[in-house]
């Protein structure tokens, strides 16, 4: 079992009895010839992210681009998963991906916009295949492969929606009772935090009580919630309580095990001067992916891509050639 991923926190096993009370998402289960795909260390595009470029892109008179050498045969496809993918897209606008638990924060590097905000189908499989975090969920999945109901690795996509970061709060709640609410952006003062800190409680606390309090399977857990206004808190996501859990809030774990209060706690940074250090946004790009770059300084990371399949494509056909022989 890997530490911290409990079944009871996949994304796929809270959503479907919290979802009125969460952000809008769409689940879809990851069939085992995907999972091998982005478990595979070759990378290459599906036919489907690649062709929806090549679709798309226009020469500067207007008309169309067209690769009459374009094949699909060194290239991996998955029509029926992709299609499910374009659908929620199409539905949505744009989307916010992650799996069971965790999202492809480590790749932002390679998103054009260097967040999670995905438009296209090359964008969503960029991200999945670029991610550390995104194949040890897969890999943990397998922990529980032996389970009465085994898990299946799933993808959410979630509706984008532009977030103010001071309306993001983490919770901690301990046998069952909600003990303390975090600010979760630390790196900044927010005069709204201390403004509406009684509504904040008030609000997060009638959540909890009416929506959350035994009826989720476990009695000591942590979960994210927005606050869009009085009155409106969505749910985000829920995590165990563990160390990982405090991390870039204004608790530490020790904390937590200590707090008596009848009411939740609520910690907030309520002037300048408490700023605490910044995390990253986005993890920083690789050393050997840099220096490529900097080699190529005036490409982009998909023409990177597209030439590298391209490349690929002509060595299995020379490969395939001097077999024939």
């Amino acid at each position: 079992m890997v530490s911290g991923l409990k079944s009871e926190c996949s994304f796929s096993s809270w959503y479907p009895q919290f979802n009125k009370n969460s952000l809008k998402a769409t689940i879809l289960h990851i069939p085992n010839e995907v999972v091998e795909y982005l478990e595979h260390d070759a990378f290459l595009l599906p036919v489907e992210a690649t062709n929806d470029t090549l679709e798309n892109a226009e020469w500067t008179d207007g008309s169309p681009v067209v690769n009459e050498e374009h094949s699909v045969e060194s290239q991996p496809t998955f029509p029926e998963f992709s299609q499910k993918i374009q659908d929620v897209l199409d539905n949505y606008g744009s989307v916010f991906v992650k799996s069971n638990w965790s999202s492809p924060s480590d790749a932002t590097w390679v998103a054009p916009t260097k967040t999670l905000k995905c438009k296209t189908l090359e964008e969503v499989y960029l991200l999945l295949k670029s991610s550390d975090r995104i194949m040890k969920d897969l890999n943990s999945v397998r922990n529980y492969a032996d389970q009465e109901s085994p898990m299946k690795a799933c993808l959410v996509l979630k509706q984008w929606q532009d977030i103010n970061p001071c309306t993001e709060f983490r919770c901690f709640v301990i046998d069952n009772e909600l003990i303390a609410i975090s600010q979760r952006d630390i790196s900044q003062y927010h005069s709204y935090n201390e403004s509406e800190k009684y509504n904040i409680q008030i609000d997060i606390k009638s959540l909890f009580m009416e929506r959350i309090k035994d009826r989720f399977p476990l009695s000591n857990y942590s979960f994210d919630v927005i606050r869009y206004k009085k009155d409106k808190v969505k749910i985000v996501d829920f995590g165990p309580l563990d160390e990982s859990a405090t991390k870039g809030t204004l608790f530490t774990y020790e904390e937590l095990q200590n707090i008596l209060n009848d009411a939740p706690e609520f910690r907030f940074i309520g002037e300048e001067i408490g700023i605490q250090p910044k995390p990253p946004n986005h993890f920083c790009i690789p050393q050997e992916i840099s220096e490529f770059f900097q080699s190529n300084e005036s490409s982009t990371f998909l023409d990177i891509i597209h030439r590298e399949v391209e490349s690929q494509r002509k060595e299995n056909e020379s490969t395939s050639a001097d077999a024939a022989d």
